[in-house]
């Protein structure tokens, strides 16, 4: 890794590397989200094929997921600035973390969702506090070195998505491999690693103490104290004028950052949506074949990770070549940049949805052994009927055991037979196609069966030895192969918006630490990650209903027209933004040399 020359206020003989306490922040938060975006990359599918939500509906749940997680950042910046200090309140919420990744793969709706809002939890009280408290370790061991703390926020932020990517790439295929449930125990032993590794480098980290104002009589000194994790507690007289000053100070610094960030909002809405949209846009009208190798529609999200892993090396050493040129850009030319590119790849979006062909309304038959896609009639809804089944679809059901979930409108049969078009039986004998019906993989192209997705004759010898699984039949969206079109398409909008969240993401987590007073530290960036909260409650949450109303080329392209309107609205802001850093920058300089002057005397 890359360490800073050191600037002209740092002693010569001051250590220019990261502090040792930087790798535990590193593989900390590695192994945390690692377990967050595994869980996450398989959570709609989840919903979908375990818990019977609605494609629509797991949208709406994602977002509201996923505005929860960044809500929390509030709290938890409130309970460490003002309680327990950074690293304790890390610590603490973590337990309930780790506890509610063993919970979410239980597949009952009250668990799951009772799970997800532990996970949001304590996902969200983390958040705030592990970057802060880097922030302040940096400050303490390496103090002037903004080059190398930028570094360090960068290599930071890389952790975060060698997490995700491998996680993103590992759990789809531990899904298919052994189901949903063994799937989420991978999450959870990641997160209890996390908690382990991040409490056993509390000494490394930098020394906290929490400062509170107490208004009090003039010449009047309250003691100071603890609080109940051994935090010394500084407490400081302030006179009613001071007291207002402060929330002067602390408004004005909101008024500040707030209309910048509210227009972040609007790219992590965007963002946001490569769990829920992205995804079921690419498991219906995409060709998911990577050289050759058909991949999970919900690992293509991991491209974002691998593109951050390779990519942010590369804007490090671009970002200090500039500033050592003279030519460095300001942080909100990156975010403007940013917004550019965002609604770039909607549009690549969005011409990848007027090429892809119209979907049709069909009925999915899922075995151990695989998938077949049958025809559907124009009945409206599956059915249940006395002895023999008629699911919405010109295919007879005849079955001798089956169950009609009304929920997640899904017929789960043990044995019984699937009659074709062309009068054709499959037999499934203990939720398993029986051989004679299937004998090899792919072997099955009667008349009927739009698409056949049969696993190999091994992994099909292997779930034979699984006499727990059942049959099911529901209804889907589905586009015929020869129309889909290609998931380069999203790889290649994958590529260009990961540059817009490496120019706004990194840019926005260290502006919210700079440009925060010291007492409003975590509070403040907690406010930046509360942004995501107000981009998937107050916009995804809705606006993803009606991607099952438009076509994927309408929705996207409407996507990327809010985002010219973004730029157009964020260009006074940003103006505005400079000119209060500018302002705050000459007083905090004039404080300082009045203050040299006064120990010269």
């Amino acid at each position: 890794m890359s360490s800073a020359v050191p600037s002209a206020s740092v002693p010569p003989d001051a250590p220019t590397g990261h502090p040792p306490g930087f790798w535990f922040f590193f593989w900390g938060e590695f192994a945390e989200r690692c377990s967050y975006y595994g869980m996450r990359a398989i959570l709609a599918k989840y919903m979908i094929d375990k818990l019977g939500v609605a494609e629509g509906d797991a949208g709406t749940f994602m977002s509201l997921f996923i505005a929860a997680c960044y809500f929390f950042p509030l709290l938890g910046g409130y309970i460490a600035d003002n309680f327990l200090g950074k690293y304790w309140t890390i610590v603490g919420f973590s337990v309930p973390y780790v506890v509610a990744q063993f919970l979410v793969g239980m597949e009952d709706k009250y668990i799951v969702f009772m799970s997800l809002v532990l996970l949001a939890m304590g996902s969200g009280v983390i958040k705030p506090n592990i970057s802060t408290l880097m922030g302040l370790t940096y400050d303490q061991q390496r103090p002037g070195q903004d080059q190398l703390r930028t570094s360090a926020f960068s290599w930071f932020y890389m952790a975060i998505n060698i997490g995700a990517w491998l996680s993103q790439m590992a759990m789809p295929w531990l899904r298919n491999k052994y189901g949903y449930q063994v799937a989420f125990l991978f999450p959870a032993g990641l997160m209890a690693m996390a908690l382990v590794i991040f409490a056993l480098g509390k000494r490394f980290y930098g020394k906290e103490r929490i400062e509170r104002k107490v208004v009090t009589a003039p010449g009047t000194q309250p003691p100071d104290g603890r609080t109940i994790t051994g935090l010394p507690v500084v407490y400081k007289a302030v006179t009613p004028e001071e007291k207002r000053a402060d929330f002067k100070l602390k408004m004005e610094t909101l008024s500040r950052i707030g209309l910048l960030f509210l227009t972040v909002m609007f790219f992590w809405a965007i963002f946001d949506q490569s769990a829920s949209t992205w995804i079921f846009f690419a498991d219906t009208y995409m060709d998911c074949t990577l050289f050759g190798i058909p991949a999970p529609a919900d690992a293509i999200q991991s491209f974002n990770a691998l593109f951050i892993i390779i990519l942010v090396p590369i804007s490090v050493l671009l970002f200090k070549s500039l500033d050592r040129a003279g030519m460095g850009i300001k942080a909100t030319q990156k975010l403007a940049l940013g917004f550019i590119l965002t609604g770039l790849s909607m549009a690549i979006m969005s011409v990848a949805g007027s090429l892809a062909g119209a979907k049709q309304e069909m009925l999915k038959v899922t075995t151990a052994e695989g998938v077949l896609v049958l025809p559907k009639a124009d009945a409206s809804d599956l059915s249940k009927v006395s002895g023999t089944a008629k699911v919405g679809t010109d295919v007879p059901v005849s079955a001798t055991d089956f169950a009609f979930d009304e929920g997640k409108k899904k017929l789960s049969f043990a044995n019984g037979t699937i009659t074709l078009k062309n009068g054709q039986v499959l037999t499934v004998s203990g939720g398993h196609l029986v051989t004679s019906a299937v004998p090899n993989a792919g072997d099955l192209t009667a008349g009927g069966v739009a698409e056949p997705l049969l696993k190999s004759d091994q992994d099909i010898a292997a779930v034979k030895r699984d006499s727990s699984d059942k049959a099911t039949l529901e209804s889907i969206g589905w586009v015929k192969p020869e129309e889909r079109v290609t998931v380069w398409w999203q790889v290649l909008a994958y590529l260009i918006i990961t540059v817009a969240e490496i120019l706004i993401s990194v840019t926005g987590l260290e502006l919210a630490f700079v440009a925060a007073p010291k007492t409003m530290k975590s509070f403040v960036t907690g406010c930046w990650l509360a942004v995501v909260f107000l981009a998937n409650l107050l916009i995804n949450a809705p606006i993803t209903r009606l991607y099952q109303h438009l076509s994927p080329s309408a929705y996207f392209a409407m996507l990327g027209g809010a985002m010219v309107v973004v730029v157009v609205v964020f260009i006074p802001i940003a103006a505005q933004f400079n000119r209060a850093m500018l302002r705050m920058k000459e007083a905090e300089d004039a404080a300082k040399a009045a203050e040299g002057n006064t120990e010269a005397v």
